[in-house]
């Protein structure tokens, strides 16, 4: 009986030391283009959408949880449906446990627009203060909030009654977006001047060329994120909600299409990237048209490479904080199709460019962009995670134009990211 006694102490103690951890507050970087925890460490959000979790068990949410954190995913977006407050405490908690942040949406649209101003304060204010311990809140504030070509935007002053709520509950220690439209982002709306963050919501198309711009229609996602990055005073900004991967509503999208909107976006100065994936966003138990089930959805390809990015970006570690967007240094053979775009960025010291290209076509970089004597040069196969040294590579750096062809020969969606200069150890 001893003995047993003493098997299941242990059990218990493994099981609780495996589960325990201390997530960091997160706050903005320094020059206002990041989010950093508070051990100066960048924080790559690297999201996926559980929207309707209702209608899973917390078992098998947990398990999600499990899959995520493990593929490299560190933020999950979800509503905090006022029914289920009891649940949500509970997958917050054990979230934290996997070193993962919860996007906490606190109604959608029609939830938000149907209360009035001291309802919704009082909304906010509960859900602040619920959570006012928990380092790992995100506030996302209302869903799909802007202007909504299918209807009226929330009044600003609902809005802001909202948010006011939240942040005197929690008493604003945490970061608070709200959660954009969709062709929308909240830089195009009222919402700018009440955001820590900002944030696009580029939606389920292939190659949306209809992002507004004001008075341009003919937008890109990258032209989306640029938007947003020449804004002042500067502030984060991501795609926190993409064209989905296999969902039954909108089919069509490939591995090839989930990851490169990931880097298109990134390289264009995004802070991380939010996939989603049907059968996941809306808790499928059965296969719906494209849709596999929530189980199914643990083993897209296009889920599995976001993992992967998430786990690259992270390993630069500070170079990470320190990209800027440059497309100066692609001087011939890029292009604005979105099967053989090029986006590129550089750290802010010049030592280190990524350069992302849709296709393995061939194209010619600024090296006099670079500031070191010695360059190593080193392709990044996002779909498998893999490393390839460049020929000849690490050369002295003459400044000269040089063409870089990236391996394969089988055109869009071999895509590559090539990292010159002085490469880190990429660890994660």
């Amino acid at each position: 009986m001893a003995k047993v006694t003493f098997t299941f102490l242990v059990v218990i103690l493994f099981i609780s030391l495996s589960f325990s951890s201390d997530t960091q507050k997160l706050s903005i970087s320094s020059n206002n283009r990041f989010l950093v925890k508070e051990d100066g460490s960048p924080f790559v959000w690297i999201g996926a959408t559980m929207w309707k979790w209702k209608n899973l068990s917390i078992e098998k949410i947990q398990r999600i949880l499990d899959d995520h954190a493990s593929k490299g995913y560190n933020v999950i977006q979800l509503i905090a449906y006022p029914d289920e407050y009891d649940t949500v405490d509970e997958i917050v908690d054990y979230a934290a446990t996997r070193d993962i942040y919860i996007g906490m949406v606190t109604g959608w649209y029609r939830d938000v627009l149907r209360g009035n101003p001291p309802e919704l304060y009082k909304r906010g204010y509960e859900l602040g203060y619920r959570y006012r311990n928990r380092n790992n809140i995100i506030w996302l504030t209302a869903g799909e909030a802007g202007g909504h070509h299918r209807k009226g935007p929330i009044p600003d002053e609902k809005l802001n009654a909202l948010v006011k709520g939240i942040r005197d509950g929690d008493t604003g220690c945490k970061l608070l977006t709200v959660h954009a439209d969709y062709k929308r982002g909240t830089s195009l709306d009222n919402d700018l001047q009440i955001v820590d963050f900002n944030n696009w919501q580029t939606s389920q198309w292939c190659c949306p060329a209809d992002l507004p711009r004001h008075d341009k229609r003919n937008w890109t996602v990258w032209d989306a994120t640029s938007y947003d990055y020449s804004l002042l005073p500067p502030k984060p900004t991501l795609d926190a909600e993409a064209w989905y991967e296999k969902n039954k509503d909108h089919c069509g999208a490939t591995p090839f299409h989930i990851r490169r909107r990931a880097c298109f976006t990134i390289l264009a100065g995004a802070f991380g990237h939010t996939y989603g994936a049907g059968g996941m966003w809306d808790g499928l138990k059965d296969s719906l048209r494209c849709s596999g089930n929530w189980r199914d959805a643990l083993l897209y390809d296009g889920y599995v490479q976001i993992g992967y990015l998430g786990r690259f970006f992270r390993g630069l570690g500070d170079d990470f904080l320190k990209l800027v967007p440059d497309q100066s240094l692609i001087l011939k053979g890029n292009s604005d199709n979105y099967d053989t775009h090029i986006q590129a960025a550089m750290t802010k010291n010049s030592s280190l460019a990524l350069i992302y290209s849709g296709s393995d076509a061939a194209y010619i970089v600024n090296m006099g962009k670079l500031t070191a004597q010695s360059v190593s040069a080193r392709w990044y196969d996002p779909r498998n995670n893999e490393y390839r040294q460049e020929k000849n590579s690490p050369y002295t750096n003459n400044k000269a134009a040089r063409t870089f062809d990236p391996p394969g020969d089988s055109g869009p969606g071999n895509d590559w990211i090539l990292m010159l200069g002085n490469i880190p150890v990429i660890k994660d």
